[in-house]
């Protein structure tokens, strides 16, 4: 797999062999320093670089762009935060900066969380199956699933958020602090996105992650973006977004059928889950209208979908039935949100199996409580490569 540029995702892809240059001291950067100071406490950080401030962040000195083209060494591996890497990466390319890598690594949710347990210098920390306790859930769907994962480590962590579900004890929260060095960025592991030319991002939300969507596949010629509250966002990437050819914002939901629904405004963005117009109890809605990926892509003439990515907040299983056909022909790749409903949790996956025959599934766990679990699907006869060759990590060819 070849990519145009050098990406880290987790912290375990930071060599820890390299001295560090911060591209950035806002809070992106400090967080990073954070988790670097809890998993990584012997890596060295020799600056921050950042025009807007002096002095220091957390004893590690701010220097300017300017200064970085005077001290910089082909030692020193410069980290961009991928959000803010459009004006960076021209700036490094006139300084022949050409060891640096693009950064964005997965959102902690809890550091207080993550160094407390950090301390107790676990290196590792098994993942609990709860096969047993399985069986005693709802008829027997779970074991389903169960058996649609070809790795065990899928399984087993299957086991445990199900598991999380009914008990709420420590382990999914154990397990997330402990492996969050291993731990990718949602919607980004386990697929080979070199092939994909054409996606449907259900729940484009504040569109951080159609900018990463953007970078990691190189032959990208579209990113239809469903999003019915976007106007209601508050948009640092907005005039970004809205000038990209290769993006199409559609301010539509999606469904099993075209039809309007309300969604519910009295929670907090991004929580906004949706209902008919006939069993509404929100406190307060608005009516949007909503389509089927089937009809979309007839409507449209696209020829073929790729890669489809949904977190349409408990929408999902109603937006999959109405995308039959094109999961029938198309085979894309999937991401699929399925921690919004505890019906979701075995739904979805029992879906998809019966309807995509020959497909791998794999499962991210991206919260430390009964959230932001992503089921990944993908033909198999597709190449299922996840990262860069190493050779391209770290310097940009």
């Amino acid at each position: 797999m070849k990519c145009n540029s050098p990406y880290i995702f987790k912290i375990a892809d930071i060599p820890e062999d390299r001295s560090l240059i911060l591209y950035g001291g806002g809070h992106a950067g400090r967080i990073l320093i954070a988790l670097l100071r809890i998993y990584r406490p012997h890596q060295l950080i020799s600056y921050i670089v950042d025009d807007a401030h002096v002095g220091d962040i957390d004893g590690i000195a701010i220097i300017s762009s300017a200064e970085l083209e005077q001290i910089y060494i082909p030692e020193y591996l410069v980290l961009v935060s991928v959000l803010l890497c459009e004006n960076i990466l021209s700036v490094l390319e006139r300084m022949n900066i050409r060891h640096y890598a693009l950064i964005r690594l997965n959102y902690p949710h809890d550091l207080k969380e993550c160094e407390a347990l950090a301390k107790m210098h676990q290196d590792s920390y098994a993942i609990t199956p709860r096969y047993s306790s399985i069986q005693e859930y709802h008829k027997g769907y779970f074991e389903r699933v169960i058996e649609i994962f070809e790795k065990e480590e899928d399984s087993a962590l299957y086991s445990m958020i199900v598991h999380n579900w009914h008990k709420r004890n420590f382990d999914v929260r154990d397990y997330y602090v402990h492996h969050f060095p291993f731990i990718g960025r949602h919607y980004l592991e386990h697929l080979d996105f070199s092939d994909v030319k054409v996606m449907i991002e259900g729940g484009l939300a504040d569109g951080i992650n159609t900018i990463e969507f953007l970078h990691v596949m190189p032959k990208i010629e579209k990113i239809y973006g469903f999003e019915p509250l976007y106007n209601a966002y508050e948009h640092p990437h907005k005039t970004y977004l809205n000038a990209n050819p290769k993006v199409q914002i559609l301010t539509q939901g999606l469904w099993h059928e075209n039809t309007t629904l309300a969604i519910d405004t009295s929670s907090d963005l991004p929580l906004a889950s949706v209902s008919t117009l006939e069993e509404v109890n929100f406190s307060s809605h608005l009516e949007i209208e909503v389509v089927s990926i089937d009809s979309f892509v007839e409507e449209r003439k696209i020829e073929k979908i790729d890669f489809i990515k949904f977190d349409i907040e408990g929408a999902e299983l109603n937006a999959l039935r109405g995308a039959y056909k094109t999961l029938q022909k198309d085979r894309p790749k999937l991401a699929i949100s399925i921690y919004h409903s505890y019906e979701d949790l075995y739904q979805i996956a029992l879906f998809l199996n019966e309807t995509l025959k020959n497909y791998s599934y794999r499962l991210g766990q991206y919260h430390y409580d009964l959230g932001e679990t992503v089921l990944y699907a993908f033909p198999k006869e597709s190449n299922t490569a996840t990262t860069c060759e190493k050779e391209l990590l770290f310097k940009r060819v």
